[in-house]
């Protein structure tokens, strides 16, 4: 069998990312609430090109059926793997020390929409109880 160099694990940790937890900008959260543990952390943060663009084109074959929140989750991750993938070794700031001021400037007003949208959604969700 061929040996590859695209790590399924990491697929799976890119696209389980939740990007938009602002009260701990410097923890990794699964999408169910769950801190990454530190070698999750460790994992992801090895992802390649390779492995970014197949869970990036996973999450965009998902997009047809996906909400609005999601597409601007998708939307999140993406720019937030840009730079994840860059940490050098020792690294002991934040990904987001990485970002440029145009992406760190539309990372901020994505995370905006994601929470309006996460927000509206709880609202309505408590008007049907």
């Amino acid at each position: 069998m061929a040996q590859t160099d695209i790590r399924p694990r990491v697929i799976v940790l890119i696209t389980d990312l939740d990007v938009s937890r602002g009260d701990e900008p410097d923890r990794l959260f699964h999408h169910d609430g769950r801190p990454f543990t530190t070698a999750e952390c460790d994992l992801i943060t090895t992802c390649t090109p390779a492995e970014m663009d197949i869970a990036v084109a996973y999450m965009r074959s998902m997009g047809d059926w996906m909400s609005e929140p999601q597409t601007v989750q998708k939307a999140l991750i993406g720019l937030y793997m840009k730079y994840a993938y860059q940490v050098p070794d020792g690294f002991s700031g934040s990904v987001y020390d990485l970002m440029t001021d145009e992406d760190y400037a539309e990372f901020d007003r994505l995370v905006e929409i994601f929470k309006a949208d996460d927000a509206f959604e709880d609202r309505a969700g408590h008007e049907q109880d």
